[in-house]
């Protein structure tokens, strides 16, 4: 700033808003055109008393106004970026990531509940939405890699999140409308349509939920013994194995056999480095199944305990959405599936017996009787889903 300055003086009656310092008293010249403003002793931050469209050029204001121009780029930048990137449909979601914004979501997105249009993972991500941590983050990453889940600004670890989804009949859908519409598809029995494209999306996630909430089991288990654990690739495909004869409830009975007698042996380590507390995990319970099925033991069943944590995820899937009850921990996962499989099949591959079209809704819905009308043709028919 070019100022010929007239007249400088002490004024200590006046401090500086920014480190509160003494300030100059200081009458200058400008292009012919006098100015009389205050300057910081310490920081040199100008205060102006006679034009307030001039701005101070001190290192803190200059840094605060690059700071500005940069989010105002970086927001410019998205508003154009957008046209040219994907952005997915809520209906083009798999079933797996729909209920997890849905878990997420519920308690957050409420018309009684004052909210904003940004997920604040931040202050939110220990709290129990899934059966556990790892498989919460495993999620997170997978949102953020398809960019249904974008940053508020460049800097991803501030972990303030928006999201980057279209909805029918929205141009620019809030996070209530969104979630509204995965509480239609979750809580109102498939009355309000489906969440899923194939019925074996939901079988996956049942299994998947289920292995995690093994997963939770060990790791309360070991907690207490101040022991890491965690499931891998390995691991997993051997509950799934186990989950086909035995109920998860007997599960948890081998895992907790199989962790104490380590833990006696001193055999567990401290830290989980290179999955080795889970390997001798997985090697210790086959032997122990192994064993049982030639000398024909009986694996007892150990109900889920309560004192562990039921996550969010676990109950809109298994209790909401299916429709289970506890007996979903100390029976066999075929047979739990059995009881649902024949309404998802007939809601996922449902048409008009005349137009063909598959926007039908319920006009009366009892356990294996459905009625349906047609949102083409105006059609109605009546179907048994078994």
């Amino acid at each position: 700033m070019d100022l010929q300055i007239l007249q400088k003086q002490l004024d200590e009656s006046s401090h500086c808003p920014l480190c509160q310092a003494s300030m100059y008293w200081i009458e200058a010249e400008q292009y012919a055109q006098e100015l009389q403003f205050h300057e910081c002793s310490h920081c040199q931050h100008r205060v102006f008393k006679s034009d307030s469209r001039l701005n101070c050029h001190c290192a803190q204001c200059t840094a605060q106004r690059k700071k500005q121009t940069q989010q105002t780029i970086l927001q410019e930048q998205r508003k154009y970026k957008i046209k040219d990137e994907v952005i997915y449909s809520l209906n083009q979601l798999s079933f797996m990531h729909k209920l997890f914004l849905l878990s997420l979501l519920d308690r957050y997105a409420r018309d009684d509940v004052q909210h904003d249009e940004l997920i604040h993972w931040k202050n939110i991500k220990y709290h129990d939405f899934t059966p556990n941590y790892l498989f919460q983050n495993q999620l997170v990453q997978e949102l953020l890699k398809l960019g249904i889940l974008k940053p508020q600004d460049s800097n991803i670890e501030t972990e303030h999140f928006y999201l980057n989804i279209r909805l029918d009949g929205y141009s620019d859908p809030s996070l209530f409308s969104v979630t509204q519409q995965l509480r239609h598809w979750f809580y109102e029995n498939l009355s309000s349509g489906i969440p899923f494209k194939m019925t074996d999306e939901v079988k996956d996630a049942l299994y998947l939920v289920l292995y995690q909430e093994i997963v939770q089991f060990m790791q309360f288990y070991c907690r207490t013994w101040g022991i890491q654990i965690a499931g891998n690739r390995s691991f997993q495909a051997f509950c799934y194995r186990l989950m086909e004869p035995l109920a998860v409830g007997q599960i948890f009975y081998l895992i907790q056999t199989a962790l104490e007698y380590l833990y006696k042996q001193k055999a567990l380590q401290p830290k989980n480095d290179k999955f080795i507390n889970t390997n001798l995990l997985k090697k210790t319970v086959e032997q122990y199944r192994e064993r049982a099925l030639a000398e024909r033991w009986e694996t007892t069943t150990l109900p889920r305990p309560y004192t562990i944590p039921f996550s969010k995820m676990s109950e809109v899937l298994l209790f909401k959405f299916l429709g289970y009850d506890e007996n979903i921990f100390i029976q066999p996962v075929w047979k739990s599936w059995r009881k649902i499989e024949p309404r998802l099949n007939f809601y996922s591959v449902k048409r008009c017996m005349y137009c063909g079209s598959n926007d039908l809704i319920v006009d009366y819905d009892a356990k294996d009787y459905v009625s349906l009308i047609c949102r083409q043709c105006k059609h109605q028919d009546h179907y048994f889903t078994r």
